[in-house]
């Protein structure tokens, strides 16, 4: 099951992938495209608490994922909970 995050915006100058966030996940996990193809890893939020951004170390560089959805599995936020 994916959970949408939000839309990819633009390439910074340093190659990282600015994505308007609609809902903040948590740091360190994989995002994904709808088909699955993996885009990086989200590491940083940024921008107002209203109008967040995320910072997404991609595996490649790839301007046909500006303007696409970006995803998170269910799976990979649930492991991110509190430890017992």
């Amino acid at each position: 099951m994916l959970r949408r995050i939000g839309i990819a915006h633009h390439y910074t100058n340093l190659k990282n992938l600015v994505v308007k966030l609609s809902t903040v996940p948590p740091l360190y996990i994989p995002v994904y495209t709808y088909s699955m193809k993996r885009v990086g890893t989200i590491y940083d939020v940024i921008g107002r608490v209203d109008s967040p951004y995320g910072l997404v170390r991609p595996v490649s560089i790839d301007q046909s994922l500006l303007g696409q959805s970006i995803y998170v599995k269910e799976s990979d936020v649930a492991k991110r909970g509190r430890r017992k």
